[in-house]
């Protein structure tokens, strides 16, 4: 699973920071999930081949698939453990167009309401699967 974030966005560097204070250690590895700001070399290249024109704050490719809005958050529980899982099923009980509207809404005044954020303030725990802001560091 490759996640792309908004490598300045507060909320999008602090999601990845509690992932990984919650992702169990053997499924936090670059075969299992790996966390890439979108406005990194990379990053674009992932999106421009994966057909995403408007990157905004999170997408998800996995399986061939691409996630977006707030079916790219509820992937992420799939490497948390099973009590997140749960959540994440009940949440799906929500009609996807309900959800995307409140992921939109979120996205839209994130900056305002949580500020900007660099990706490389990110917890170590989760720098092995993390490639830093606008592809500066290298990847691991």
């Amino acid at each position: 699973m490759i996640v792309l974030i908004d490598g300045d966005c507060a909320l999008c560097v602090g999601l990845v920071e509690w992932l990984g204070k919650r992702i169990p250690r053997e499924k936090l590895t670059p075969e299992n999930i790996m966390f890439i700001p979108g406005e990194s070399d990379w990053g674009q290249e992932l999106l421009s081949s994966a057909g995403v024109k408007d990157f905004d704050s999170v997408v998800v490719l996995k399986d061939n698939e691409v996630l977006q809005e707030s079916q790219a958050v509820l992937a992420l529980a799939e490497v948390l453990p099973a009590r997140w899982q749960a959540v994440a099923r009940l949440a799906r009980v929500v009609p996807r167009p309900a959800r995307d509207n409140i992921y939109r809404w979120i996205a839209r005044n994130r900056i305002s309401w949580f500020g900007r954020k660099e990706v490389c303030a990110i917890n170590p725990k989760v720098s092995a699967v993390t490639y830093g802001p606008r592809g500066l560091l290298k990847r691991r």
